[in-house]
């Protein structure tokens, strides 16, 4: 009987050998599933974090750009809306030119003129009561004889020369609208340097 609980204990030991070695290497491949899942977790998750990363600095470009290009927008409609103001407030201080200003400036302008024979000066309403006929009978030459018409340009200064259907035209509106579209840029440059 001992040889049989000798046997019988020997194969129990040689089976809780075999238990104990098939254990660890279940173990070990369990702990080293378990490894390779939290490093693949790992990974995933730095990855995760990268890309948010990457999300949230891209959109705060976007968003610093947008800033940035409404601040530009902002300055450029500030700085436009003081050309806007410049240009009417010369218009304005043209409309209120003294007689004698007035005057110097048709003058001036007359003596350039390409036009020869009869002419007719139409006055700006704000620029009515500047010149008179006999003014202009007085700035007449023997190239042009100028006639002043009874006529008045509604909200505006300045005049426009007419002869046979072609206008010069001097009125103050339309000589600062030409200025802006030929020097807007210069001008710009001038004062927001």
């Amino acid at each position: 009987m001992d040889a049989i609980e000798k046997i019988v204990e020997q194969i129990l030991e040689k089976g809780q050998a075999e238990v104990s070695k098939m254990k660890k290497v279940e173990i070990d491949r369990i702990d080293r599933e378990y490894q390779e899942q939290e490093e693949a977790l790992f990974l995933q998750e730095r990855k995760l974090v990268e890309k948010n990363q990457e999300q949230t600095n891209k959109s705060f470009k976007q968003k610093e750009n947008r800033q940035q290009l409404e601040i530009k927008q902002a300055t450029l409609n500030q700085k436009q809306g003081y050309l806007e103001l410049l240009f009417s407030e010369s218009i304005e201080r043209m409309n209120h030119w003294t007689e004698y200003e007035f005057q110097h400036f048709v003058e001036q302008i007359v003596i350039q003129l390409p036009v020869e024979g009869e002419a007719y000066v139409t006055l700006g309403e704000f620029s009515k009561d500047k010149l008179s006929d006999q003014w202009v009978v007085e700035h007449s030459n023997d190239r042009v004889r100028l006639l002043l018409e009874k006529d008045v340009i509604p909200n505006d200064g300045g005049f426009i020369v007419s002869k046979e259907g072609i206008e010069y035209n001097f009125l103050f509106s339309s000589l600062v609208q030409e200025i802006k579209k030929m020097e807007s840029f210069k001008i710009a440059e001038l004062l927001f340097q």
